[in-house]
């Protein structure tokens, strides 16, 4: 039979088609990016919380995030930004190694590497080990997730108190662009960049990224030598590059290298308050303000300009501040191979970090301290392999093993200038020694050029197996079980070393000065120097584990109701008495974690409300205690050590609720009562003297405000000019509140730690397009110029209470484009 021959082609109709082909794609990309523009309702934002992509409102555990929009929107790139958006989460970043993210109110890192923080962060499924590395800008963030209650069993290690799931864009084989600009008052100057597309088609595709924030201070520095800009400003840039290969349809990898750097004044902490009086009446014979108040230091207060500022929230005076450096980098690769049902993956990453601090150490401008500060230099190197069922069936699990090693090599120094002699020394010291020309002399050489150094070198060996089985009992009742075991050998080594100064006996020849004089500077030189010692390495093995045990039942549709019960340990630390050298490790922390939640959709899925109800009991709570020096009187050290017992509980509720079209409100608010259920070794606060102990049972732990919140509207409408046509542009507006009720900021409580309940504000009104290609704002953040507290700190004889504050106001034109 004849074969009829195929119609030729046609080269109008193929150019025909070929052009309403990308008509139509073009139309739906448009249409893609103005629906990604638009705010998500909670019941449509996908989560990677268990490890797998999951409807939000489908995963039984409270988590709170912050979506691409809102990210973008709201210019979001620090953790100290993420605490505004999301309930129950504080941050305090004085300094890269003093970053402290706490949940609920506990979990804040005061600064020691021999301890890890309870409330993990986990970046691109990599956990880091030390809290500093979250100092940096993220730049280029997809989505935040914040967990709270125990996340040991799935996502990294240690994290008793909660986990930031923080994951950033991944590279595509569409190519797009994207720039991104802020400037503003402060001489605010922000830019970020982002780029992907396809370097082999179908095989290989890129994305790189990079950012750089400058901004300067909010303190003024009154001391008359300094020309450069206030205290507190932001000086950061970095950059990622990531490549995704795909070989086939089952098998994929990611690599990313990342780097940040930053140099910047850190540890701005104004002075603010120097009491006269201990609280039993009884008055404290020498103070911080007294010694400045010697006639040594009359020479230095010239042309009105003060010695040192204590009262004024937004000044300082310091004479050797310089900037501190802080930088990081990495690098990440994470392999997915879909085979026989199920997932397997791989995830290897290597980082390091560096905190080089340059503080002036005595908050004043005289010549005391020069370079105060511990030196960081922390590396960690990750290997994790799991596997994941993806077939549907009664049950689905996760199992994986996971090793780590991490090292912090730490350097504490303290040089000391020509005026800490007459700083330092007793009032009777002070007093025989300025009474001749040869006494002064003494008293300048006793502390000038010595230098105090110390090393601490922690290193850990981490070692885990978990898993997780998810059962579905019922289409609407699945239990989820989780268990973790984890073997650390956790080891610590160090010196300490009082360094250079001047040979007094023989000065003391050689100027003709007395006995006396001789006897006083070696007494205040060894009244501030610590004894020397050489501790050798030591250290312990121990096993801990987390369990999970996690029901949940769909009620309807739109109602899920979930409990759970879990227990988690964290490993003890291997520490030394920083005074002495002696042996002083610290126990294990252990938690006890109860939650009972409801997650519901309404209206059609407009309105989203969720409600979680908690209660969380930790014995052991790893944490810096402050208490007095015992060599020295009249001062305080921090030394890592266990509080007996701590509870937490409480109610969060977040909702979202779509009120009409273009109109979206939230509000996320908790209740946290975080109290002390045995504390009665407690260091007191310092205003209480005369006592070893105190009893803080049953008190509120610092950093724990009773009620947050976080409450706002976004509106978005079409812009017509009255005329009534759709010309592609829209108009924008948004305002947020973050709300915070009384609080103590001091780690021991003390009545100079309150802080009253307080709001900031932040907001924007702006004009884009509606496929959200283009955005210029005039944004603000902390409009009204709140002045807030994050940390307070101890006065002793040689210094007053200092306090960091949150960022001031800052305000400008916020300008984004994608292509």
């Amino acid at each position: 039979a004849a074969v009829a021959a195929a119609p030729a082609a046609d080269p109008a109709v193929d150019a025909q088609l070929a052009a309403e082909l990308a008509q139509a794609e073009a139309a739906a990309a448009e249409a893609e990016a103005e629906e990604a523009e638009k705010p998500k309702n909670l019941a449509e934002v996908t989560v990677t919380s268990r490890r797998k992509e999951e409807k939000l409102q489908e995963v039984p555990i409270p988590i709170a995030v912050i979506n691409r929009e809102t990210l973008e929107r709201d210019n979001i790139v620090s953790v100290q930004d993420m605490s505004r958006r999301a309930p129950n989460l504080g941050v305090t970043s004085a300094n890269a190694r003093q970053t402290s993210i706490a949940l609920r109110g506990l979990g804040k890192n005061s600064g020691n590497e021999s301890m890890e923080p309870s409330v993990g962060v986990m970046v691109d499924n990599v956990w880091r080990a030390w809290v500093g590395s979250a100092w940096s800008n993220f730049a280029d963030l997809d989505q935040i997730e914040v967990l709270r209650g125990p996340q040991g069993t799935l996502q990294g290690k240690n994290s008793n108190l909660g986990l930031l799931n923080i994951t950033s864009k991944a590279p595509s084989f569409k190519n797009s662009y994207y720039v991104d600009g802020f400037a503003g008052n402060r001489d605010s100057l922000q830019g970020k960049f982002g780029a992907t597309g396809t370097i082999l088609p179908g095989l290989l595709a890129y994305r790189a990224s990079g950012y750089i924030d400058k901004r300067d201070g909010y303190i003024r520095n009154l001391d008359i030598h300094r020309s450069e800009g206030d205290l507190g400003e932001t000086e950061g840039m970095g950059g990622r590059l990531q490549f995704l290969l795909t070989p086939s349809d089952e098998l994929s990898a990611r690599v990313i290298v990342d780097k940040t750097f930053s140099n910047q004044t850190m540890s701005v902490s104004p002075l603010v308050v120097d009491p006269t009086h201990f609280d039993n009446g009884q008055r404290r014979n020498t103070t911080f303000s007294s010694r400045l108040d010697r006639g040594w230091f009359n020479n230095i207060t010239t042309n009105g300009q003060a010695l040192t500022v204590i009262g004024d929230p937004r000044a300082m005076a310091n004479n050797d501040r310089r900037q501190s450096r802080a930088d990081g980098s990495g690098v990440s690769a994470e392999i997915n191979w879909d085979k026989l049902g199920h997932r397997f993956t791989s995830i290897s990453a290597w980082r390091d970090a560096l905190f080089e601090p340059n503080h002036d150490g005595d908050g004043s401008t005289a010549d005391i301290e020069r370079i105060a500060g511990w030196t960081i230099k922390n590396e960690q190197w990750s290997q994790e392999f799991r596997i994941a069922s993806k077939e549907p069936g009664v049950i689905d699990y996760q199992a994986g093993i996971f090793a780590m090693r991490t090292i912090a090599d730490t350097f504490n120094q303290r040089l000391f200038g020509n005026d800490a002699g007459a700083f330092f020394a007793s009032n009777a010291q002070y007093n025989r020694l300025n009474g001749s020309a040869v006494g002064r002399q003494m008293m300048a050489a006793s502390m000038r050029n010595t230098l105090f150094n110390q090393s601490v070198v922690p290193a850990t060996d981490s070692f885990a197996g978990y898993g997780q089985i998810n059962w579905h009992i019922t289409d609407e009742a699945t239990l989820t079980l989780g268990l973790r075991n984890t073997f650390e050998r956790r080891e610590n080594t160090g010196w300490s070393r009082n360094i250079g100064g001047s040979d007094l006996d023989a000065l003391g020849a050689q100027i003709g000065a007395t006995a006396q004089n001789i006897t006083d500077a070696k007494a205040i030189r060894n009244g501030q120097l610590t004894a020397e010692w050489d501790a050798p390495r030591q250290g312990f093995d121990q096993n801990s584990q987390n369990w999970l045990v996690n029901p949940s039942y769909k009620v309807t549709e739109d109602v899920m109701v979930y409990g759970s019960v879990a227990g988690g340990e964290k490993s003890g630390a291997a520490q030394f008495n920083f005074s002495t050298g002696a042996v002083q490790n610290v126990k294990p922390e252990q938690v006890m974690d109860y939650e009972f939640g409801v997650k519901s959709s309404w209206l059609d899925r407009k309105l989203v409300a969720n409600v979680n109800f908690y209660q969380t009991d930790i014995e052991g709570f790893q944490s810096q205690l402050v208490a007095p020096d015992p060599l020295r009187e009249g001062q305080f050290q921090t030394q890592l050590g266990n509080v007996k017992g701590i509870q937490l509980r409480g109610v969060e509720l977040e909702t979202n609720w779509n009120a009409a079209e273009g109109l979206d409100f939230f509000l996320n608010g908790s209740y946290n009562k975080a109290i002390y259920t045995d504390f009665d070794n407690a260091p007191c606060p310092p205003e209480i003297t005369g006592e070893t102990s105190c009893d803080q049972t049953g008190n509120t732990i610092p950093n724990a405000p009773a009620f947050t919140a976080n409450y706002g509207v976004d509106y978005r409408a079409p812009l017509t000019f009255g005329l009534g046509n759709d010309y592609g542009l829209q108009w924008h507006a948004y305002l947020i509140d973050s709300y915070k009720s009384a609080a103590n900021y001091n780690a021991s409580l003390s009545r100079y730690g309150k802080q009253d309940a307080y709001h900031v504000t932040d907001g924007g009104i702006g004009l884009g397009t509606k496929n959200g290609k283009y955005n210029l704002d005039l944004v603000g953040r902390n409009i009204f110029d709140t002045i807030y507290v994050t940390n307070v700190g101890n006065f002793s004889a040689r210094s007053a209470v200092s306090a960091s504050y949150g960022d001031a106001r800052y305000f400008g034109v916020h300008f984004r484009a994608k292509f």
